[in-house]
């Protein structure tokens, strides 16, 4: 079944001490108000359930069935705040999508599925989403695919090729996986070649269902102002039926869309650059890009709605942090115009964390804004969100590096100073050594609506090291907690990264 984006968010990988300190319902901000629910309540016994529909948002129709839940993790853990010990309850989760957990008294919930944690007073979760493509079967082997075809303009440096299928949402960008790229002013490809199994969402494609496969090229442009920008400029349509692990050849031509279309952005990416020091004093800048696109509307509230191609317009100028407004970008749209256009601002950063003498492994995040296109063309682009403030693992500073923090340590964090967060997620990675490098294993994911969350049993392990990100975000509308894979627009979010901590 076409489920990567929930199976790859459900089965993720899977002298201080730990509850010393503040309890779980106070927050950093004096204005948040104390949570009496964080209590354990042994009179009322209540039952956590949840359902996991999945809406595939294919061009042949859109389907709902059920994600198979039997081979989850469920428990439902709760914190007594007075002797700061966890109580598991488990649960089953069903082939027809439903989770249970009986027999769960009254308070704020710690549901796990797999590695991942909804810390909620509710019991009823929403854990449905939606995905861009037909249920289908993944090429998880090497599946080739060669491209010959003419049409193209001619090819200049900074052009690039994306492939999409759009029935059964299989995307990717071929370039830097490919052999046989074109060369400096060619106008043809001739034996392209590249791994169809690296694409997002392989979905192994049959023109009996529908499906087509699209190579577009991105061509390099400048903007009205002089700003370089890639447009989507022609598109390769041919039909392909594939079997896993076995090569096959498409031919055709490159054509120009008839519709185009127009965009244009004042940049603030200063704004961005400012929150570096708060992502982590030691953070990195790495890129800064906006994307923009089209998809059905049903796919607002898809986990990865804005993700990549097919791009209609790609802005990535140069690697400095200074303003930008652009004047009007134009492309060529092949895709269908009663779809929703969208966009995306990022802004990259990285943090560096070393186990002893071994290769530093590079952690990247990002602050970043998903809006519909028409709100980035109507003023300034900046951050919606801007990062958690003073982070602490138990009662101390988290930039720093930590022994001691306990088995049971909580992290804690005061609001942004930019926008409102209407939830938060934390993971935590476990670093290792492997081949003389660093490596780093995400091993929990906590949602919550708190400024603060306990870490469960079993999370941290005596003898293990390990650092957070904590991200905070903007979504009206939604809460993470209790529907972790829903998600609308506008929408922002920025992460924080921790230093070392160890039990």
């Amino acid at each position: 079944m076409n489920m990567s984006l929930i199976s790859l968010g459900l089965l993720v990988g899977m002298a201080g001490v730990g509850c010393a300190g503040l309890d779980e319902a106070e927050a950093v901000d004096a204005s948040v108000s104390t949570d009496a629910t964080s209590q354990v309540t042994q009179d009322l016994v209540t039952q956590v359930t949840g359902t996991s529909p999945v809406t595939f948002v294919a061009m042949s129709g859109n389907e709902t069935k059920p994600y198979d839940q039997s081979a989850t993790s469920v428990v439902a853990y709760l914190r007594d705040s007075s002797t700061g010990a966890f109580t598991a309850y488990p649960g089953t989760g069903s082939a027809d999508g439903t989770i249970s957990v009986p027999n769960v008294p009254s308070g704020r919930v710690y549901l796990k599925l797999g590695s991942r944690y909804l810390v909620s007073t509710g019991r009823a979760f929403d854990l449905g989403s939606t995905e861009w493509g037909r249920d289908g079967t993944f090429a998880s082997l090497p599946t080739p695919v060669t491209v010959s075809a003419t049409g193209l303009s001619p090819w200049q440096p900074g052009d690039f090729l994306d492939m999409y299928s759009l029935n059964p949402g299989a995307f990717g960008y071929v370039d830097s996986i490919a052999t046989g790229r074109p060369l400096a002013g060619a106008t043809s490809l001739s034996g392209l070649s590249f791994d169809y199994a690296n694409m997002l969402n392989p979905v192994l494609l049959d023109s009996g269902r529908g499906d087509v496969f699209s190579l577009a090229q991105m061509r390099w442009q400048t903007s009205a102002n002089g700003v370089p920008y890639r447009a989507m400029h022609k598109v390769l349509d041919t039909s392909m039926t594939q079997v896993e692990g076995q090569p096959v050849t498409v031919s055709g031509t490159f054509t120009q869309p008839v519709a185009t279309g127009t965009f244009a952005v004042d940049w603030r990416r200063s704004a961005f650059e400012a929150m570096r020091t708060q992502v982590n004093p030691d953070a990195v800048s790495t890129y800064n890009e906006i994307w923009m696109s089209a998809r059905p509307a049903a796919l607002s509230s898809a986990l990865a709605s804005i993700s990549g191609p097919p791009l209609l317009v790609k802005l990535n100028p140069d690697t400095q942090r200074t303003d930008i407004v652009t004047g009007s970008m134009t492309y060529n749209n092949p895709l269908p115009a009663t779809w929703q256009k969208v966009a995306l601002a990022a802004a990259g950063f990285t943090k560096s964390y070393a186990l002893g003498t071994a290769t530093p492994y590079t952690m990247s995040v990002d602050i970043r804004v998903d809006q519909e296109a028409s709100a980035f063309t109507a003023a300034p682009v900046e951050p919606l969100v801007g990062p958690v403030q003073a982070p602490l693992v138990n009662t101390r500073g988290a930039f720093q590096n930590l022994t001691g923090v306990g088995t049971d340590a909580s992290l804690r964090w005061s609001k942004p100073l930019v926008g409102t967060a209407t939830n938060y997620v934390v993971n935590i990675y476990r670093l290792g050594t492997s081949n003389g490098s660093t490596t780093a294993t995400r091993v929990a994911m906590l949602h919550t609506d708190l400024q603060s969350v306990y870490l469960p049993p079993d999370v941290l392990r005596a003898g293990g090291t390990y650092f957070a990100e904590i991200q905070s975000w903007y979504q009206p509308g939604s809460s993470l907690a209790t529907s972790p894979f829903k998600r609308s627009l506008p929408r922002g979010r920025a992460s924080v990264l921790t230093g070392m901590f160890s039990p």
